[in-house]
């Protein structure tokens, strides 16, 4: 022990011996010598230390720009020149980029420390290569990047070599009545493709939205094969042909009885077909409507909707009209709607379509019991309109909404024949007409708790949700069942069903749903909005050609049934009289 700590002892004061005289910078081209002195300990004058130099050596590697770094002392007699030998690593002329196909090169290069004209810098590899993945998982896909460094046999070009996650096969269990086909139809990811996590969260909701599935998962899977993944979903099918009798209460709180047969996945083939008929015991006669629906027309997806109905509309004349007294059969005539309409719509990418259709519709009322023509309106005659529209749904879950948004617009020209006109509008509004009504609805949802998941799209979210609708009439005169009405169930809460019509409407709706319980949500909401500018005021229906405002709020329930989703609201106007709606269907 004595002898060691001599010998170390002796090395050190050996070591100690001298000072450094001159310090020696060779084979830099592009990284100056003052650069590189900066980072040593050692400097001229000082007394020469091995330490110092070994230190000196892994800092100026540390500065990455070298491939190589030799420094030691030569002596020069009692004093000591430091030689610092480093092979510079290349300037990079050109940045190649390989085996990305999800992003484009030039979006990758812009979040790359290097840039041409810069000397390579391993400092840079492990901030680049994590900015790479970061882009990667932004735009939902995943990769590795396999090399970040200068080609050998060329050295000016950095070379960026990526691996990106990719489908190796894609499969849905569980469907027992649904056609595999079919389901390939709604599943847009595919074999060989980059994995996108958020095209097959898309996917899945796709299939949940179609309400043939009880619930949709993803199910992990080991991987088998680096850079490979195994999709695998699984979906439990819910009864969806019925078979249904019974009684209801329309939005217009009147009691029917109605027999409904639909099935909205015929024969597993994704194909709806639906007949319904309605009595009311209000009278008026039945109401029956036959729809037929198929997503796959063609190879582009194309959708179709037709439906041919007679339905019946209830409209209020004398003391029952706009007042809170329950109408009578004398205050009350019937508007019998019947025709049909045809549309056709088409993706254009995965969060947005485009919509045709077309709607020919003859209009009669009866009933009219009323002598006073200020109490009705009747317009009896035909139309035909052609409707144009695009939507973008940007929305988790298209059932149960908890993020994103949605939007639409809709023009739709129509042309009318009134044959018969009378009561407040007067027999001087018969003839044709034409006239384009317009409409844009925006509709957008909030929620402070995480998102959901592709194994997760069924949990229940605390939601604020927001509605907003803007409407416009232009051209000729627009017959009245035409126009915009606003008050109900479906638009001012609180008030009457349509208690205000015009050519111009501007409703906005916040919500915000709390879940009870998986299928069921309490409600708090508030109404506002106007529809004005039309008709005038029909009995106590008083009418305002500017807009006013008007607001309704309250709170209610929705639940998910096997029927289908169904909406009770107890709504307030804003004088705090009441009114109970009850809506078959989503609100929004």
């Amino acid at each position: 022990m004595i002898i060691t700590l001599l010998l170390s002892v002796v090395v050190a004061l050996a070591q100690g011996t001298g000072s450094i005289k001159d310090i020696v910078i060779e084979g830099n081209q592009n990284v100056s010598r003052e650069a590189i002195l900066a980072a040593m300990r050692t400097k001229v004058g000082q007394p020469y230390l091995q330490d110092n130099l070994d230190q000196d050596k892994d800092a100026i590697t540390g500065m990455g720009f070298f491939q190589a770094v030799d420094v030691h002392a030569d002596a020069d007699g009692n004093d000591w020149i430091v030689r610092v030998r480093v092979v510079e690593f290349p300037i990079i002329k050109e940045i190649r980029v390989t085996g990305n196909h999800a992003v484009k090169t030039e979006d990758i290069v812009k979040v790359i420390n290097v840039k041409p004209g810069d000397v390579y810098n391993l400092r840079s590899r492990n901030p680049s290569t994590a900015a790479i993945e970061a882009l990667y998982k932004k735009k939902g896909f995943f990769a590795l990047v396999a090399d970040f460094s200068p080609l050998q046999d060329s050295p000016n070009t950095l070379n960026v070599a990526i691996t990106e996650m990719t489908v190796n096969s894609v499969k849905i269990i569980g469907n027992e009545r649904t056609k595999d086909k079919v389901i390939r139809r709604l599943v847009k990811t595919k074999p060989d493709q980059p994995f996108d996590l958020m095209k097959w969260q898309n996917d899945l909701r796709r299939l949940y939205s179609t309400q043939w599935f009880e619930t949709v998962t993803s199910v992990d899977q080991p991987m088998t094969d680096p850079g490979r993944i195994d999709l695998l979903g699984e979906v439990k099918e819910t009864k969806t042909g019925t078979f249904n009798i019974g009684a209801q209460l329309d939005p217009r709180s009147t009691l029917a009885g109605f027999i409904k047969v639909e099935d909205p996945n015929f024969r597993g083939t994704g194909q709806n077909v639906g007949i319904s008929l309605m009595q009311s015991t209000q009278g008026g006669g039945t109401s029956i409507d036959l729809s037929y629906g198929n997503p796959f027309m063609d190879a582009q997806d194309t959708s179709l909707s037709v439906a041919l109905y007679s339905h019946i509309i209830y409209r209020f004349t004398g003391t029952g009209f706009g007042s809170s007294a329950t109408p009578t059969a004398d205050d009350r005539y019937f508007e019998r709607r019947t025709g049909g309409n045809v549309a056709l719509s088409r993706a254009i990418n995965d969060y947005t379509f485009w919509s045709v259709g077309t709607r020919i519709e003859n209009v009669r009322t009866s009933n009219i019991q009323s002598t006073n023509n200020a109490d009705f309106i009747k317009q009896d005659g035909s139309l035909a309109t052609l409707s144009l529209g695009v939507t973008s749904n940007h929305r988790d879950v298209d059932i149960d909404p908890a993020k994103g948004y949605w939007l639409n617009g809709t023009v739709e020209p129509g042309a009318a024949n009134i044959t018969e006109a009378g009561g407040a509008v007067g027999s001087s509004l018969k003839g044709k007409s034409n006239y384009v009504k317009s409409s844009v609805e925006y509709r957008t949802y909030l929620s402070n708790q995480p998102p959901r998941t592709v194994k997760d799209l069924q949990a229940p979210r605390r939601v604020l949700a927001l509605r907003v609708r803007f409407g416009d009439i232009s051209g000729g005169h627009s017959p009245f069942f035409e126009q915009f009405f606003a008050g109900g169930a479906d638009t001012i809460r609180g008030y009457d069903e349509d208690r205000f019509w015009g050519k111009e409407m501007l409703l906005g709706t916040l919500e915000y749903r709390y879940p009870i319980q998986k299928s069921m949500n309490l409600i708090a909401f508030g109404d506002y909005g106007d529809a004005w500018g039309g008709y005038g005021s029909v009995g106590n229906f008083t009418q305002s050609p500017n807009f006013q405002g008007h607001f309704g709020y309250g709170m209610g329930l929705s639940f998910r049934t096997p029927l289908g989703p169904i909406r009770l609201d107890l709504g307030f106007d804003e004088h705090g009289k009441s009114r109970t709606h009850f809506q078959i269907g989503t609100s929004f």
